[in-house]
C-alpha cells in the first residue's frame, strides 16, 4: 500500500512501499444511486474537460484499508480543508478496460490550468447525506472526488491533478489494474480514477 502526503507547496509525494494495494473490482465502488446533477460545465484551457457536481444516495463508504464502512452521521461545522492530507491507494484488478493515460493527462492539465487561473481551492459540499461528488471526464478517463462524510470539505486542484496522474499511471494494465482510488486515511473522502 502506498501512503501519500499530497503537499500543496511543491506537489511532492511521500511514497512508501513497493506497490499499491489491489481491490477486486471497481464496479462495487462506482455505484451512485439516484444521482442528482447539480451543475455541469467545462474546464481547462480548451474547455474540453467536463466538470459535474452531483449528489448520490446509497454510496458505498470505503475505508482507507479498502473495506466498506457504514454511513456516517452529520458532522456540523465549517468546511474542513483536506489539502495535503494523506490517502491510501488501491488499484482495481485485473488489468484491462482502464482509462487511457493520455486522456487522464488532459484532466490533470485542466486542473492545473484552473489552479493557476481560478485558484487552487474548491469546495465539496455536504447536502443531506454523505455522497456529494465532483466528477471530471475527458475521453476514456473519469475521475471523481466523493465526500463520504456529512460535512463540507475544501480540496486542492493541484493535489487532485497529482493523484489523477499517479493513479492513471500506477493502476494501469502494466500493473495488472484498470484504475484505482485513493481513500483519505480517516475515510472521509476518496478520489477515484476509472474508465468513463
Amino acid at each position: 500500500m502506498q501512503y501519500f502526503a499530497l503537499l500543496t507547496a511543491g506537489l511532492s509525494f511521500l511514497v512508501s512501499g513497493a506497490s499499491s494495494a489491489t481491490l477486486g473490482s471497481a464496479a462495487s465502488l462506482s455505484v451512485c444511486d439516484n444521482e442528482v446533477v447539480a451543475s455541469e460545465t467545462f474546464i481547462g484551457k480548451d474547455h474540453n474537460v467536463k466538470l459535474t457536481t452531483s449528489h448520490c444516495d446509497g454510496v458505498p463508504q470505503v475505508s482507507s484499508q479498502g473495506a466498506l464502512l457504514n454511513k456516517r452521521q452529520h458532522t456540523p461545522g465549517p468546511p474542513v480543508n483536506v489539502c495535503g492530507n494523506q490517502c491510501d491507494t488501491h488499484c482495481f484488478n485485473p488489468s484491462g478496460g482502464g482509462p487511457n493515460e493520455n486522456d487522464c493527462a488532459v484532466i490533470a492539465d485542466a486542473l492545473l490550468y484552473d489552479e493557476q487561473n481560478v485558484g487552487d481551492l474548491f469546495n465539496v459540499t455536504y447536502n443531506s447525506s454523505p455522497g456529494d461528488k465532483v466528477t471530471m471526464q475527458y475521453g476514456s478517463c473519469l475521475t471523481y472526488f466523493l465526500n463520504q462524510n456529512s460535512r463540507d470539505f475544501i480540496y486542492c486542484r493541484s493535489d487532485w491533478s497529482s493523484l489523477v496522474t499517479w493513479l492513471s499511471g500506477d493502476c494501469n494494465a502494466a500493473n495488472n489494474a484498470h484504475g484505482g482510488l485513493c481513500v483519505a486515511t480517516d475515510g472521509d473522502w476518496y478520489i477515484q480514477v476509472q474508465h468513463s
